[in-house]
């Protein structure tokens, strides 16, 4: 008896021990995500929120892998259905979780139910595997001569798979959607994040009831979660946190590191912010701040990297860039301007052949400026030092 039960512990032992080596490189990432999150939680809450809930998922359906192959070994076919079922629900939940991540739905808030339309049709679909009518359609598994179980599985197997890459696809679309006027090396992240994860579905696909199969994509999911998650929060380091442009620190950056392509600058700085902030409170002011800031977004080109400096005032580096284009967003942003509340002073200066030195480019169109700036001030008769 005593020997049994030291075999038994010895079992289970190594089964502990098989787990941790499959899963060694799962444990290790999911571990740096815990730490990390919890350490940012209060400055990223949704962030920090959903990648603990991935990577509890991932490691979740690591420990589901292992107990279906257990269940896999003594034949049990409805212990091994279920964890199937369980397994290929789950999965396209990390998808939609790192959308709810991005902070970006392109769909109206009130509309965002319908971005769980497709997990919901995927956990209908697998509920045949249940029924003895419908889960040749899905899958199953049958008893092997030896009592242990083998998997077949029907047409419908794939519906995890195709709600995932569509998933994916619309994950890349918002993600590359958010570089608008911003870097587009910034978009290798999300395109890394995708390879891991087809190229994960394709091999679970096309190898089937492999035990290190699973391992494998739950693994990927992790990794693409690490690469989302830097790559958030490499965007959120460049970012100004009230207006979503580009902030000084970056300016400086990009100025050094583009100044052989930038052909043109605009200039801009808002007028009567100390009026709102006196006469109103800060919050307003940021309000305004934050709206002209998504106008510069809104007629900004993929030409055009756009910077919050400090305070009201605004640069546009163009690169490449027509004087036309220039001229275009000038006026596009006061006309979108003067539907507002609020005015700005813009100045731009153009050298499309690179003639005139980068700081020469940003006086000029800082001279430009200005003296839109004291027109404004002397048309509208207003004290510029109360406004």
């Amino acid at each position: 008896m005593l020997s049994n039960i030291l075999c038994t512990d010895y079992n289970i032992s190594m089964d502990i021990m098989t787990y941790i080596y499959k899963n060694f490189i799962l444990v290790c990432l999911a571990i740096v995500l815990y730490v990390n999150s919890i350490l940012r939680y209060k400055q990223h809450r949704r962030i920090s929120q959903c990648v603990i809930a991935i990577t509890t998922i991932a490691l979740y359906l690591s420990i589901g892998n292992a107990l279906q192959d257990y269940t896999k070994s003594i034949g049990n076919v409805a212990g091994t259905t279920i964890l199937s079922y369980i397994g290929y629900t789950v999965r396209p939940v990390c998808l939609v979780l790192l959308i709810v991540m991005s902070g970006q739905f392109i769909i109206r808030r009130k509309y965002e139910w319908i971005i769980f339309i497709p997990l919901a049709i995927n956990a209908i679909i697998y509920l045949f595997a249940f029924f003895p009518a419908t889960k040749t359609a899905v899958y199953f598994f049958h008893t092997n001569d030896d009592g242990t179980l083998s998997f077949s599985g029907g047409p419908l197997r794939y519906t995890s798979h195709i709600v995932s890459l569509l998933y994916l696809a619309f994950l890349v679309y918002i993600s590359i959607s958010k570089l608008k006027g911003k870097h587009f090396s910034n978009g290798l992240s999300i395109m890394l994040f995708s390879v891991f994860i087809v190229l994960s579905v394709v091999i679970e696909s096309f190898f089937p009831g492999e035990n290190n199969v699973d391992y494998l994509l739950n693994t990927m999911i992790v990794a693409g979660t690490v690469v989302y998650y830097l790559f958030l929060y490499h965007e959120s380091a460049q970012i100004d946190v009230l207006t979503g442009l580009f902030n000084r620190e970056t300016y400086y950056h990009d100025l050094a590191k583009m100044k052989k392509s930038i052909t043109g600058v605009v200039q801009l700085d808002m007028n009567g912010l100390k009026y709102i902030n006196d006469n109103f409170g800060h919050i307003e002011g940021d309000k305004a701040l934050s709206t002209i800031a998504q106008i510069i977004i809104n007629n900004a080109t993929s030409k055009m990297y756009a910077y919050r400096l400090g305070g009201d005032e605004y640069t546009i580096l163009a690169l490449n860039a027509s004087k036309g284009s220039l001229e275009k967003f000038a006026s596009k942003v006061k006309e979108d301007l003067s539907k507002t509340e609020y005015h700005c002073s813009i100045g731009y200066a153009h050298e499309m052949n690179r003639n005139i030195p980068i700081e020469d480019l940003i006086k000029e169109a800082e001279e430009k400026m200005y003296l839109d700036k004291a027109e404004f001030y002397k048309t509208s008769a207003i004290d510029r030092r109360k406004y």
